[in-house]
């Protein structure tokens, strides 16, 4: 592993890196690999008046996000930024108060409530694929697949976690959670935020979004708070945890809703565009599905006897993480990292986007290959982390790897991807996703 080094562009003070800051918001990911091609493991910048490390290597990994995770928060000025539309939410509570939470939002996700939303994801899929067949005149659509599983994925969490039908607005609902994304990355990386009264385009996109996510979760909120019957959905966990408090409630949604559908959408259509890019992989996906299924319907059950579809699903969250970047980390205290120094309020960021293409723990890291998932795994362990790692790992990870495999299963025994020239470029905002969409052709089988 590499000595640090302080990455200057220029040494005069009144810069304070706007030049790295700009580098970032024009080339995010490419910006790292320069980073991590030309310093090594362990880079330092300076980000406005920040000093930030970038650890790339799975010993320092494993120090900030496991060992030393009690000296680190979520980095103030982007949950600051989140928290504008997220409230108190998991998302962006720290100590006492985020344990509570947590503690809170868990039954939801425990393994035997897991069936359940499986099959509600199957159905909503189904119900996709019904609609596609039937609005398309011959066996061919050609879709923006991206928009589609950011829709598809919505549904599945609105009807799973709050018990609600399909959202008749939901792309307007997907142009407003992109749009606080949007958000989200502009005023974390901006070295001075303008004010939201100001009448400039962006503030009112920024207003008119947070609007529509606010309508749609309080009234998600308020029917769960009104309904007689019971119920066994993530909202009624909810509601019973947080003793009906409004306010808890709706952070909560919000931030369940919007994290746990926007990445599973991601990954998703990554999934689909490698293998409309790879149709050997497409073929063994399929030749399995119709080995073990035939033609009944995925179960959560089923899943464990579908390992191909498993681990090409792997094998895109490591080329395609939508988590390519973890929330930073602000240090707390001093803390040493395998040697270095970090002062109180310097910054640590985890890049698996990068981690997880370097050729030291992955052979051929660039090549699309699940079949390294069905091998003995001998990659060091936080050299692969799609769901993050430590105390704060993505608490649904189990419920967004089942729903994309019932999801995957259910279309590709119906539906097939033509083939795709080329990958699209990936976008870097809250999650990875294919810049300008993914126009794609698929043919009904």
């Amino acid at each position: 592993m590499s000595g640090a080094r302080l990455v200057q562009s220029d040494p005069s003070p009144w810069l304070l890196g706007v030049d790295s800051l700009l580098a970032i918001r024009s080339d995010q990911l490419g910006f790292y690999e320069k980073m991590k091609s030309k310093h090594g493991d362990h880079v330092v910048l300076r980000l406005g008046p920040y000093k930030s490390h970038l650890f790339f290597h799975p010993d320092h990994i494993e120090a900030v996000l496991g060992k030393k995770s009690q000296s680190f928060i979520r980095f103030r000025k982007l949950t600051n930024v989140v928290r504008q539309w997220n409230g108190n939410s998991l998302l962006v509570e720290e100590g006492e108060s985020w344990r509570a939470r947590r503690r809170k939002v868990l039954p939801a996700f425990q393994t035997r409530r897991l069936p359940a939303y499986g099959n509600e994801a199957v159905a909503e899929t189904e119900r996709l694929c019904r609609e596609l067949r039937d609005s398309s005149l011959s066996s061919r659509v050609r879709l923006d697949t991206d928009a589609v599983m950011a829709k598809l994925t919505l549904d599945i969490a609105t009807r799973t976690m709050f018990g609600a039908p399909p959202q008749a607005n939901g792309f307007e609902i997907e142009r407003a959670i992109q749009t606080l994304s949007d958000t989200a990355f502009s005023e974390s990386t901006s070295p001075f935020t303008l004010p939201d009264w100001m009448p400039i385009k962006r503030k009112r996109q920024k207003i008119w979004a947070m609007r529509v996510m606010d309508d749609l979760v309080s009234g998600l909120v308020h029917s769960g708070l009104r309904r007689t019957r019971p119920s066994t959905d993530l909202l009624a966990s909810l509601i019973e945890h947080h003793d009906g408090r409004f306010a808890d409630i709706r952070d909560d949604v919000m931030s369940l809703l919007i994290a746990g559908h926007e990445t599973s959408g991601a990954l998703l259509s990554w999934l689909f565009a490698c293998l409309a890019k790879h149709p050997d992989s497409l073929a063994a996906v399929q030749d399995e599905l119709r080995r073990v299924l035939g033609e009944a319907l995925p179960t959560p059950e089923a899943i464990i006897a579908l390992p191909v579809l498993r681990a090409t699903i792997n094998e895109t969250l490591r080329l395609y993480p939508p988590a390519y970047t973890l929330f930073l980390r602000e240090a707390t205290e001093p803390v040493d990292v395998l040697g270095i120094q970090l002062a109180k309020g310097d910054l640590a960021q985890i890049v698996p986007f990068t981690t997880q293409r370097d050729p030291r723990f992955f052979e051929d890291p660039m090549a699309f290959d699940p079949t390294r998932f069905l091998q003995t795994q001998n990659w060091p362990k936080f050299s692969y982390l799609p769901f993050g790692a430590g105390p704060r790992v993505c608490i649904g990870q189990n419920f967004g790897l089942m729903e994309s495999c019932l999801v995957a299963a259910t279309i590709l025994q119906r539906m097939a991807p033509l083939p795709l020239p080329a990958l699209p470029r990936p976008q870097a905002r809250f999650s990875l996703r294919p810049e300008g969409g993914l126009p794609m052709q698929w043919h009904s089988i």
